[in-house]
């Protein structure tokens, strides 16, 4: 389905009169007012923005997007260490012209995109950029509407995303959440679809390709970067993981 998707969304990308663009943001904590003529797309790589739109008042964070329609007056301030991946589109899938849900669900693959783009943005050619541009259309259109089930998970994705390198127990991850541990599991489950140590390992080793592929990061310093002091049990975790060693993956 998605490949339909990509087609469509090649097309519309290429025919716009006005470039979609598709950059990386942070904010600040001081709250901020204002309208745009074109649809925008905020979703957090790390952290929550707090935002105030026609039909909704709240944050969003990890896992979750929202969309903000043309001329919607919009408040909105975040922690400035927290990065969010913007688009600014003259058009989007029909689902999102229906201002009554502006929040979606970001799922696992489509939060590993934005992990590829945080790494890779300032490196695009301006033709690569349009293939971005039409791959984020299409992982857009097949998105769900409607927010995490559990906000109080919000947080807790935040504070995984925002360090890699910690180990993130369930303790202090159950308590960010206000939660008991057999409570947190369950509807860290339901949240996202998968146990906390299986999100775990995705997220980091998702991350470790991205790097590994994209940049000239050696393989230690990636290793690091995802919480692995030692290449040996990085090196098995990500071939167990991907089914290829580190090395297969490493940009020349």
């Amino acid at each position: 389905m998605i490949d339909i998707f990509f087609k469509k969304a090649r097309n519309l990308v290429m025919s716009e009169q006005t470039t979609p663009s598709l950059s990386i943001r942070s904010y600040t904590r001081t709250m901020h007012s204002h309208s745009h003529g074109y649809y925008q797309f905020v979703l957090p790589i790390n952290g929550h923005i707090e935002i105030a739109l026609d039909n909704f008042e709240g944050k969003v964070g990890v896992g979750e997007g929202v969309c903000i329609s043309p001329l919607e007056v919009h408040t909105f301030r975040a922690n400035e260490l927290c990065k969010f991946v913007v688009a600014d589109l003259n058009d989007v899938p029909a689902n999102f012209k229906n201002k009554q849900q502006p929040i979606f669900q970001v799922n696992a693959s489509f939060q590993a995109f934005l992990n590829f783009v945080d790494i890779q943005l300032n490196h695009f050619a301006d033709d690569a950029r349009n293939e971005i541009i039409t791959l984020f259309y299409a992982l857009l259109s097949t998105s769900q509407k409607g927010g995490n089930a559990d906000k109080r998970i919000v947080p807790v994705l935040s504070h995984i995303h925002q360090d890699l390198t910690q180990q993130h127990d369930l303790n202090t991850l159950a308590s960010i959440a206000c939660m008991g541990e057999t409570q947190f599991k369950v509807r860290f489950k339901q949240t996202t679809g998968m146990s906390l140590r299986a999100y775990l390992i995705k997220t980091k080793m998702e991350k470790a390709k991205a790097l590994l592929s994209n940049t000239d990061t050696p393989i230690l310093k990636v290793a690091l970067s995802v919480g692995y002091d030692d290449v040996t049990s990085f090196t098995r975790r990500f071939k167990a993981y991907f089914g290829q060693s580190p090395g297969f993956y490493k940009r020349s």
